[in-house]
């Protein structure tokens, strides 16, 4: 039985390339990305892409890929790019250049509500590189007041300085995501990351110490060797080290990764499903008594800190992302949307930027209709603990999400299954049915 756990990966922007269903970002695709650039189809996609009016009434946000690793990790799959030197300003220039060809086709009625620099491993970005994007983006976008947004970075325990987050405050972000994962040595050795539990176990306070007020960390779970005892250390260290938010990911094994060959080989031994699940019934029941509020899959919040940035995807809102593999999506005036993925290599995507055109042809490109922007609202709203507004769902799609009598019929067998709950407003997942949130998903959308 598919658990929402088997579509996790490691961070939100899997979550959003698996809505693209396109296999380009995890496979050989990756070597043939300048060819397909420069094919001849780049321009009529960019036209077709960027052509009408985006749905003004929807609300926006802005994604800054930035690909530059110290080193790749076993199990990653992500656009990473590790080289002896990273060049700072060519791709802040790049990146600054494709905002302001693109935000006017991303415009809303309001200005965006957040900035997300994911990779990769931004918070090695030089901070006046990242104060560059992010004022080029309130120019784009006619933000009057950046610090009304929550920008959030990416960062890596153990690889930041007290001097570096205090200038990345200083520019203006306002939320760090750390890629702590595991509180146990062993685990970190084995997963290839370069921190430790010490480094980790610093980096909040340190942050607190320069006045980030809103810090994340990431966890993941289901890893090579991992028992529930050591699971259920990393959640009470997590939660002790006191940040505002935990996402909590189970380890997806892709083909093309060092552990995609170790396991194709069977030399890597890691737990079975039954256990998988297990983890992540215990993080529910151990961050709940931490006070954290479950209201998505893979996500828990102190009150009033959930991630808006990632809300965004969850909802169905216009998203523009800039740099190397980042994935945009354009929700239509009149109904249905674009989405669509920049090239992978961040040479290509580099050159294409800043090129005489400055055009950067999107490598992949889906259109998606009003019906399959239906179907797929279902799923997400399912993954999260608010569920689906029936009435924001008739606004949006002309009808109410149970007005098939077959899709009434199995939402019906849901709820008698302990699943979801359905009311005149709401149809919600319980505790027990968000762990089976694709599932549901996957008999509503037939």
């Amino acid at each position: 039985m598919q658990t929402a756990l088997s579509s996790s990966g490691c961070y939100a922007r899997v979550f959003v390339t698996s809505l693209i269903k396109l296999s380009g970002l995890a496979d050989a695709q990756a070597d043939s990305d300048e060819a397909q650039a420069d094919s001849d189809e780049a321009a009529p996609n960019a036209l077709r892409i960027l052509a009408g009016q985006c749905d003004e009434q929807r609300p926006s946000g802005l994604y800054v890929h930035f690909p530059f690793c110290g080193a790749r990790c076993p199990y990653c799959d992500f656009a990473i790019d590790v080289r002896p030197e990273i060049p700072h300003d060519r791709y802040a220039q790049a990146v600054c250049a494709e905002i302001v060809a693109r935000a006017p086709h991303f415009r809303t009625a309001s200005p965006p509500v957040s900035a997300y620099f994911g990779g990769g491993t931004p918070g090695l970005w030089r901070p006046d590189c990242i104060a560059s994007v992010l004022a080029t983006a309130a120019r784009a976008f006619a933000i009057p007041d950046l610090s009304a947004l929550e920008i959030t970075v990416e960062a890596n325990p153990g690889e930041v300085t007290e001097l570096h987050l205090a200038a990345l405050r200083a520019v203006g972000v306002n939320r760090l995501s750390f890629g702590i994962q595991s509180f146990d040595d062993a685990l970190l050795r084995e997963i290839g990351r370069t921190h430790t539990v010490a480094h980790a176990q610093a980096a909040i306070p340190l942050a607190r110490a320069v006045g980030f007020s809103n810090i994340a960390c990431d966890l993941m779970f289901g890893l090579p060797g991992q028992t529930l005892l050591q699971w259920q250390q990393t959640l009470r260290l997590a939660a002790a080290a006191g940040p505002d938010h935990l996402s909590c990911y189970a380890l997806t094994i892709e083909p093309f990764t060092p552990f995609g060959q170790r396991e194709k080989k069977g030399q890597l031994s890691r737990p079975d499903d039954d256990a998988v699940a297990e983890m992540w019934d215990v993080a529910q029941a151990t961050l709940a008594t931490a006070g954290f509020e479950h209201y998505e899959v893979s996500s828990y919040a102190q009150p009033l800190a959930r991630a808006v940035h990632n809300s965004l995807y969850w909802t169905q809102a216009a998203y523009l992302g800039v740099g190397c593999a980042a994935a945009s999506f354009r929700p239509m005036a009149g109904g249905g949307g674009w989405r669509f993925i920049n090239p992978r290599s961040a040479e290509s995507y580099m050159r294409g930027s800043l090129s005489a055109s400055g055009e950067v042809a999107a490598a992949q490109v889906e259109w998606r209709s009003s019906d399959d922007l239906e179907g797929e609202a279902l799923w997400l709203a399912l993954r999260t603990s608010d569920g689906l507004d029936r009435a924001r769902h008739r606004e949006l799609f002309g009808a109410d999400p149970l007005h098939s009598a077959t899709r009434n019929q199995t939402a019906q067998a849901l709820q008698r299954a302990g699943w979801l709950t359905i009311s005149p407003a709401y149809l919600r997942p319980t505790p027990a049915g968000l762990l089976f949130a694709d599932e549901m998903a996957s008999r509503l959308w037939a």
